[in-house]
This record gives C-alpha cells, structure tokens and sequence, in this order.
C-alpha cells in the first residue's frame, strides 16, 4: 500500500504525436489545472508533481508515451487516475479516443483504493453533442467521476440505469444522425442481448465502451454477444480492451469476417449472418416489424427479399458475388415471425410500388386474421430503393 501525506501528481509528458507536433502533455495540462484537480478531489491546493519521461514505469504507469491523457495523483493511501479531454473538440469520438486505454490502466491494476476521474480542459468546439452525452452517460456508467461538468457542459451528468435504457437513448441519438452506424444493441431472446460492432478506425472506441458500459449493468440470467464485424486486414478490437472484457466475464466475443461469412453461406442455404443483421440494422434501424407495429426485438427477424437458397441456385454469379447479395442491407426486411413465415410462405407478397397483397387461394376465415395482424399494407418510400426493388424483382420472378 502506498502512503503519500502530501498530494502528488505522477503525469507522462509525451503525447503520442509529442516529438512531430512540439505539443506535450505538460502544455495543456498545466500547474493552475492539476491545482483545480487536486482541489476537487483531495480538497488541498498544494502538492507535488513530476512529469516523467517515457522510460519511466511504476505500479500505476508502464513505459512509453501517455497512452490515455491520463495523471496519476496519490494521495494518503488512495490512487486517482485522471484522465483529460483534448483542447479542441473535433470528430464525435475525438473527445474520448483515450478514454478506453485509460479504463482499461485502471481496470487491470490490482491496487485496492483506487478512483477514476475525467476532467475537461479549457476546451473549444461542442463538447455537448447528443453523441458526446451518450459517450459521457457510458463513461459514468463505467465509473468514471467527472470533475467539472458543469462548467464544461453546463450540467451534470448521470449513469445509465440498465441496459434497456442505454438501448433507448442508442435508438434516439441514432435517428437523429444516421451516420451514428458503428455499433447497434439488440435483442435476440428474451434475456439475449447482441452487439453488433466495427472494431476498427474510430468506430472502434464507441464498441468498446458500449461493452463495457452493459457487461456492468448485465444481471446474472442475462446474456451477452459481441459481433465483431471485422474487414480486411483490420483484426479484433485491441488486445488490451478484450483483456478487460474478457475479464469482466459476461460477454462473449464472436468475431465475424468475409471468411467466417462466406463459409456459412456455402454450408447453409438459410444464413443466420451477423454481418446481415448489422446491415439492416444500418438502413432499417432498429428491430421492427414493417407490416404491423410490433417492436418486441425477440420476435423480429431479418427476412430476405431474394432469398439465399435461390441466390446459391444463380449460375452467372461468384460465391463472392452471392454472399455480397445475401448480406446486403439492401436485401432484406424486419418482419415479426409471423409475417416473416408468411412472406417466405407466399401467403403475402410485396409489390414494385411498396403495397401489400395476398395469394389468391387463401382462405377467408385466413385473410380475416391477415388482415387483421397485417396493420401496414403500404411500405413507406426511404424502403423502395432501387437495390431493395432489384431483389424484389429477383424474388417474384422465382415465384411465378
């Protein structure tokens, strides 16, 4: 155990980019900000500093440049990572790229008295965005304090409650900008939940802190999977944050790439594709039925407009062609079970122009219910893309 009567700030001074841009740590993080840090936290104004070179390691810092923006103070028996904002806020994730390297310092360090900080610099540009505040929520959530909200944002700020009400503000901050696509949250069973992921370029710091953010809100009796939408050369998420998620024991972690993909659709002429349900969470949104107003993601599927056995059956096409087809966003509707059985069935048919119709030779007492279950019988137009009415057409021309 540590014991340090006076306050001390242990800080690394390279920044990643320190020896090309002239910028280091030590001039945006100043001794007027580490004495309003020190203030808030130990309620002292005098302290120690050292601000270190990137050989140095102890206990709570290893070698290289800072990592996370992150200070180190020790104060009597207790250790208080801080980690800062960035001066200038610029894309939505640059506000908190080194949020996760500095929860995970924190996560995987042993020592017993420890606290998590985040403290805004004097910073320029919207450091209050829907998008920020949903970062921010998740970063309470995940037990981090914040110093000076107030003053930044002009609010406080509170953790997410469950993982239903992280669902929520996901699914409104999303329709307000639909280019907010890198990770969705939904729910297979009952206690299933599933998270579709990009584990590359920015998207990847959105993926992880929404797993961290449910694995500590998960219950005992529910489940959860991680979907990995991997491409190319771009691998799993980084090694140090699959540490902590493996560690935190309550995700599972599936990767998924064209590989993986492209084997299941050879074996399989249904495919249960992880990539599809990521692609239609893309461009349909959330799970919902589009024939009636069902929205219990337990009972939503992802329905193929040209379905993948006749995909397999195209003679002209690579395999690399057909799974292109058959994990297209494009190519595919959210339908409750029942009207998916009935699509697949023939009972119900969409038309070029979006209407709904049903097979000739059905039964009344039949239509009755259709009819009645079936409250949307117009598909609105965002749906009638020219790729979705391709593979419509592809679809009646098989059934005539």
């Amino acid at each position: 155990m540590i014991s340090k009567d006076k306050p001390h700030f242990v800080i690394k001074k390279n920044l990643q980019k320190s020896r090309q841009t002239g910028v280091y740590f030590s001039d945006v993080v100043t001794i007027d900000v580490l004495k309003d840090v020190c203030q808030h936290i130990t309620g002292k104004t005098a302290f120690t500093y050292s601000y270190v070179d990137n050989n140095y390691q102890d206990e709570f810092l290893e070698s290289g440049y800072n990592k996370g923006r992150i200070a180190i103070l020790q104060y009597m028996d207790e250790v208080s990572y801080i980690t800062f904002s960035e001066k200038e806020i610029g894309g939505r994730n640059s506000s908190v790229q080194s949020v996760p390297t500095a929860f995970n310092m924190y996560y995987m360090n042993p020592y017993p008295k420890k606290k998590l900080y985040y403290y805004f610099l004097n910073v320029t540009g919207n450091a209050g965005t829907d998008y920020q505040m949903l970062m921010y929520r998740l970063m309470e959530t995940i037990g981090f304090n914040f110093i000076n909200a107030t003053l930044a944002i002009g609010h406080s700020l509170t953790a997410f409650s469950s993982i239903e009400d992280i669902m929520y503000m996901r699914r409104a901050n999303a329709s307000r900008n639909q280019s907010n696509n890198s990770t969705y949250i939904t729910k297979s069973s009952i206690n299933q939940y599933d998270i579709y992921g990009k584990t590359y370029g920015a998207n990847k710091y959105e993926t992880i802190m929404i797993c961290y953010a449910l694995s500590m809100l998960a219950q005992p009796h529910h489940s959860l999977t991680l979907y990995e939408v991997l491409e190319g050369d771009l691998r799993e998420l980084p090694e140090s944050s699959l540490n902590v998620i493996k560690k935190m024991n309550n995700i599972a972690i599936v990767p998924t790439d064209m590989q993986l993909e492209k084997n299941a659709f050879i074996e399989n002429d249904s495919l249960r594709s992880p990539r599809y349900i990521f692609n239609l969470l893309g461009r349909l949104g959330s799970k919902h039925c589009a024939l009636c107003n069902c929205e219990i993601p337990e009972l939503i599927q992802g329905a193929h407009i040209w379905p993948v056995a006749d995909i397999k059956k195209a003679p002209t096409l690579t395999i690399e062609q057909k799974l292109s087809h058959a994990i297209s966003g494009e190519n595919g509707i959210w339908l409750c079970e029942n009207h998916h059985k009935m699509f697949d069935e023939g009972l119900l048919r969409i038309n070029p122009d979006g209407t709904i119709s049903y097979r000739n030779d059905i039964e009344h007492r039949h239509i009755a219910f259709m009819n009645e279950v079936t409250t949307i019988r117009q598909l609105p137009d965002e749906y009638l893309t020219s790729g979705f009415l391709s593979y419509l057409d592809m679809r009646n021309r098989m059934a005539v």
